[in-house]
């Protein structure tokens, strides 16, 4: 068969969709892969760096902050954008950073046409009990750079605060168009002399694309999985695809925008008037759906421009650091918790450094591919109704989800009765904290809950 079969099973519907096997993301005609793994190092030249510095002396900042406004609510704040420049400029070091992210073990392969980068790192030999093969991928507009402090965590938790006679051998891949992973060359829009079914490399695609890492090239039979953000939407789809690969799936975050089934619905206009009736949380004794669909469209422009017209805006993100800066880092207050927008630096530094959300920025202008990480929205949108069917399929494989105490996409986050609506929920934690990159802001937590759960299902 050149097509994998997804069979849907949850209580009123039993769905039977095909998916491509493989598909070609390189450039020009297909070609066979190199399906070599080679060790990877991040050098970057001189060059490039005296070149940032370069512009950013000479950035243009032609506007004034209006006299009655001191906070984050129109956008970034022009004094804290002042400081993050000149700190940038003077203080940052990237060289220290490279060499904190060449302390993992770096490799690429060449899969479906593309060079793909992922970090692979191990628990120490012989000091736990058992090691399992974990796969945890990032979403947007982050990169691998927020795993860097819960993957030690994860590979060797009894020396990191974490107490567990397990440990995981972690895959970290960067999404193509992400980091340092190559771009795809397709596109997923109808062409009249594309023959290629599904060409469009997207969320589903990207799970085939990671399976093939993990099963093909490192030779994993099977493995856990965990994703926030745009990889929890992979991990998902991959788990959907080849659920006899995947012992569980761990998600910080539940992609319910596809879920329009009545009970989904229901659920939500529903609980939005009953939901000390409906939600058996007392954590969502307010919620209300229209609210935070209200919330979820003020903040949430930036998704408009990129599903549609990403390369518009890309050009001038990738011309300018400061512009990069000010249009990422921003989702990093906002998200992280929507109170932080009112006040001067966004809350910024209540949760991040400096130092980690500049690398973060440095991750994108270095690879130069902010371009390719917006059209991953388009990719998403524009996908063809069978991909957006396995979207929004329901998911069988056992799956635990984390759910932080501010996360933002939601609405008001996700109850675990609209959860099990999507998933086959074994494990639902309210988080204490953190917001919408629990990777980065409470690895401790999420670490300690993807090791519960990875005790309940893997025999």
């Amino acid at each position: 068969m050149d097509s994998i079969e997804i069979y849907g099973n949850h209580q009123d519907f039993m769905l039977t969709l095909d998916v491509p096997k493989t598909g070609y993301y390189g450039t020009g005609s297909p070609k066979p892969d190199d399906n070599t793994i080679h060790p990877f190092k991040i050098e970057v030249p001189e060059a490039d760096l005296e070149n940032l510095r370069d512009r950013l002396k000479n950035a243009r900042i032609g506007h004034k902050q209006l006299e009655d406004v001191h906070d984050f609510e129109y956008g970034f704040n022009l004094k804290t954008l002042e400081e993050y420049r000149d700190y940038w400029l003077n203080e940052y070091d990237w060289r220290k950073q490279e060499k904190l992210l060449n302390s993992f073990n770096h490799f690429t392969t060449q899969i479906e046409g593309l060079k793909i980068h992922f970090i692979h790192q191990h628990p120490p030999e012989g000091k736990y009990k058992k090691v399992i093969p974990l796969l945890i991928v990032h979403g947007w507009p982050g990169n691998v750079f927020e795993f860097y402090k819960i993957i030690p965590k994860l590979t060797d938790p009894n020396a990191n605060g974490v107490d567990s006679d397990i440990a995981f051998s972690v895959v970290a891949p960067s999404i193509p168009g992400f980091g340092w992973s190559e771009q795809p060359q397709k596109s997923g829009m109808p062409r009249k002399k594309i023959i290629q079914k599904f060409l469009g490399f997207n969320q589903v695609v990207t799970g085939r694309v990671f399976h093939k890492l993990m099963t093909e090239r490192l030779g994993y039979s099977k493995f856990m999985a965990q994703g926030g953000d745009w990889g929890a939407s992979v991990v998902s789809n991959l788990a959907k695809m080849f659920p006899e690969s995947v012992y569980g799936v761990h998600l910080n975050m539940i992609l319910m925008v596809l879920n329009l089934k009545l009970k989904n619905i229901l659920l939500h206009i529903l609980g939005s008037y009953f939901p000390s009736y409906l939600f058996s949380d007392p954590e969502f004794a307010n919620f209300s759906y229209k609210k935070s669909l209200f919330a979820f469209i003020k903040e949430t422009g930036y998704m408009h421009i990129q599903a549609t017209k990403p390369d518009t805006v890309g050009v001038s993100l990738n011309d300018s650091p400061l512009g990069l800066l000010a249009y990422i880092v921003e989702k990093f207050s906002t998200w992280t918790n929507t109170s932080f927008r009112n006040e001067t630096d966004g809350g910024l530094e209540r949760k991040f450094t400096k130092d980690e959300l500049i690398t973060i920025i440095m991750i994108y202008w270095l690879n130069q591919n902010i371009v390719s990480s917006q059209r991953y929205y388009k990719e998403f949108w524009t996908a063809s109704p069978e991909y957006m069917q396995v979207v929004g399929q329901y998911l069988s494989v056992p799956t635990g989800f984390a759910h932080s105490k501010y996360e933002f996409f939601g609405p008001n986050a996700t109850p675990r009765e609209i959860a099990k609506l999507q998933c086959n929920i074994q494990q639902y934690t309210l988080l204490k904290d953190g917001g919408h990159f629990a990777a980065f802001e409470i690895p401790e937590e999420l670490a300690k809950d993807v090791f519960k759960f990875t005790r309940k299902v893997v025999p």
